[in-house]
């Protein structure tokens, strides 16, 4: 593991259409509307210098659910993925961890995302929450289309 490496959002481009949207017709679709936003943060965890995992951080409130954090500084996390062939090996871990540690720097007190079915058990892992979790508020899963079903989820930064 070369390690996580805050990085430019083109980086991300090639993990983000394998693991995360297939579907698209190539490796330059795979964009999101915050990749050039001022204070964006792109992670890329890189292994014998290829990039194998991804993450993208943005200072931003949950707006499905206003009221689960009210009042606090909050990033969210968009767009994480990582290759097949590393998967089970730490690098998602190691990808929040840095997330953690930037976002422990600008005082950012809650992390969340809006987190794929598939991804549930990896984010529970690494200590996220449910929002239904948040004071018995209800969180239902929602369908995002060409992607599949998803969650609101949280973690407090300590």
């Amino acid at each position: 593991m070369d390690g996580v490496k805050v990085v430019a959002s083109e980086a991300l481009q090639e993990v983000r259409f394998k693991v995360l949207w297939p579907h698209l017709s190539s490796a330059e679709e795979a964009v999101i509307d915050i990749d050039k936003s001022d204070g964006a943060v792109h992670l890329a965890s890189y292994l014998d210098g290829e990039v194998v995992g991804v993450a993208s951080l943005f200072n931003q409130q949950c707006e499905r659910y206003p009221d689960v954090f009210p009042k606090k500084n909050a990033y969210r996390l968009r767009a994480m993925g990582v290759l097949d062939s590393v998967r089970g090996s730490g690098v998602g871990a190691q990808i929040i961890n840095r997330a953690v540690q930037l976002l422990k720097e600008k005082e950012v007190e809650v992390l969340w995302c809006d987190a794929r079915e598939v991804a549930w058990g990896f984010y529970l892992k690494q200590g996220f929450k449910f929002a239904e979790d948040c004071d018995g508020y209800e969180c239902e899963a929602y369908e995002v289309s060409n992607v599949g079903l998803h969650k609101m989820m949280y973690f407090y930064i300590t």
